[in-house]
């Protein structure tokens, strides 16, 4: 890397400490540090969203996937406007009535202690896994142009993520996620730019020669179980993963929960939803034209295609915008879940079980369990991503598919059932986390699958064994707190609207409708695309 590259490099980070700095001045309270007084406004809130799903690893490994297999992949995304849509109507505005700051307390006011804890070492599992690959990715493209050791690598990218989550909280991660964007989207732009002038193709043209290679097939009716990009696979098990991200996952909702009005939820995920799809649609188009740029070249790992693409190929100065736009992408989604790991270890586990006083965790404890949890990424990171040669977008989906399905099967039975108690909707996630894992590995099926076999599962049994054991609740107390009862408490209390939008669960409105047309507007592009 060249100075001037480097240079650009170290002023992003310190810029993003800066803000961080900036902003977290007026942190006074674990709410400000968690939840920015719920004072957000919606536009940055919606990009933060999107820059944390979109991460380095849809920056690096998304390309890297469509070079192999096309846009294809991009499957894996298409539900995301329907799944959003679903969550909502459904789940978050329960946790938005009930001003809730981790998602994971609602399982103990509905359920139990039980499920509770098991959802929350579900959600700190699952988010270590994912906040560990995308340390990885830039990581690897520090070790590639400097000669530091990717050890050293990944404690700096963890440091500077810590240091601005530190300083400025959720509101920090807020605003310098919607920054990344920007970042993002800018060195995205210019690569597709450089690749039309370096080919001297137009779009229509690499189009052309991308559909004679079969790179531009990604709707496939088939129903091949070992297929991830499959139209029933995504449909199915991709629809029911990113319910649970987007409506179950704290690392979405808390962010969603500083909104100051539920209208500002509802522009945030529309907002959302949209510029996550195109943008990773975008990735997958970028990949394809790295499949024409190197004439279809082969590779040791999908993951050094743009690495090697901005090494070896890209012009001084663009290279460190490149390499600020992988950054930006890594660290939105790094100091996202590690405020929420932060926010559900405090609440969740902290104060529920360890401390000994009634008031909430200083704020100065919250930051040192932050630091705590930073210490696990680089571990998680070391152990589980070093020397990995697939796309790190399929590593992270495989191994996290396994927890997807029994969280979003234990939220089901807790809003849409009253008979579900505790204890037997804490074995229904055990269950369904050992049922999963053991069809994963005995039978050919892809990855993306497991979050349904895991959810019907878990269904199933939580339910059924939920007859078995005596609930602690009675059926009003139990009922208060399902979908339903909740909504009827909100009429009755004429509580149903903010800003001229409604926010009761299942009143679709207009929102629901642009969300449903964005879905099926991109299988009509798909199909456009794939065959004329």
């Amino acid at each position: 890397m060249l100075k001037i590259d480097f240079m650009i490099v170290i002023f992003y980070m310190i810029g993003m400490i800066f803000i961080g700095y900036k902003l977290g001045k007026k942190n006074e309270t674990q709410e400000d540090y968690f939840l920015a007084g719920r004072s957000m406004p919606w536009l940055p809130v919606g990009l933060s969203v999107a820059a944390t799903m979109i991460s380095a690893n849809g920056f690096v490994g998304g390309p890297g996937w469509a070079y192999s297999s096309g846009i294809g992949p991009f499957m894996v995304n298409i539900t995301v406007p329907l799944a959003i849509m679903v969550a909502l109507y459904t789940f978050i505005p329960v946790f938005y009535n009930l001003k809730l700051t981790s998602v994971y307390e609602y399982m103990e006011k509905r359920l139990g202690v039980y499920s509770r804890t098991l959802t929350v070492f579900g959600f700190i599992i699952n988010s270590l896994i994912q906040v560990s690959s995308m340390v990885y990715i830039p990581a690897l493209i520090i070790n590639k142009f400097t000669d530091f050791d990717i050890k050293i690598s990944v404690i700096i990218i963890v440091v500077v993520a810590i240091v601005y989550t530190l300083l400025g909280g959720i509101k920090a991660v807020i605003w310098t996620d919607a920054t990344q964007m920007g970042v993002l989207w800018g060195g995205l732009i210019f690569a597709l730019i450089f690749i039309l002038k370096a080919t001297g193709l137009s779009i229509g043209e690499t189009f052309v020669m991308a559909r004679e290679a079969g790179k531009l097939q990604a709707i496939d009716f088939s129903f091949n179980i070992s297929s991830t990009n499959g139209f029933w696979a995504s449909l199915i098990g991709g629809f029911i993963m990113w319910v649970r991200y987007f409506g179950l996952d704290q690392g979405q909702v808390q962010r969603i929960l500083t909104s100051k009005s539920y209208k500002g939820v509802k522009n945030s995920f529309l907002v959302s939803a949209i510029i996550m799809n195109i943008l990773y649609f975008s990735f997958m188009i970028l990949g394809v034209m790295l499949f024409i740029y190197y004439k279809g070249a082969t590779f040791a790992s999908s993951n050094d295609i743009m690495i090697d693409f901005i090494s070896n190929h890209l012009p001084v100065g663009v290279v460190g915008l490149i390499i600020s736009g992988i950054f930006a992408a890594a660290m939105s989604s790094i100091d996202s879940l590690l405020n929420s790991m932060t926010t559900v270890y405090t609440k969740d586990i902290h104060e529920r079980f360890i401390s000994t006083k009634k008031d909430v965790t200083s704020l100065k404890n919250t930051m040192i369990i932050s630091v705590v949890f930073g210490i696990l990424i680089v571990l998680f990171t070391l152990i589980g991503f070093s020397g990995t040669m697939k796309s790190v977008l399929d590593i992270i989906g495989k191994y996290i598919s396994y927890i997807s399905g029994p969280m979003c099967g234990a939220f089901f039975l807790a809003m849409f059932t009253v008979k579900s108690n505790d204890k037997g909707v804490s074995v229904g996630i055990i269950s369904g986390m050992v049922a999963t894992f053991f069809i994963g590995q005995q039978i050919n099926i892809s990855w993306i699958w497991n979050p349904a076999i895991g959810f019907v599962i878990t269904s199933i049994i939580g339910y059924l064994f939920s007859y078995f054991f005596k609930s602690n609740k009675s059926e009003d107390e139990k009922y208060k707190y399902t979908l339903i009862g909740q909504r009827k408490k909100m009429i009755a209390d004429n509580d149903m609207s903010e800003e001229g939008v409604s926010k009761l669960p299942l009143e679709f409105d207009r929102y629901s409708v642009i969300l449903i047309i964005f879905f099926l507007l991109q299988y009509i592009i798909l199909y456009f695309i794939g065959n004329y």
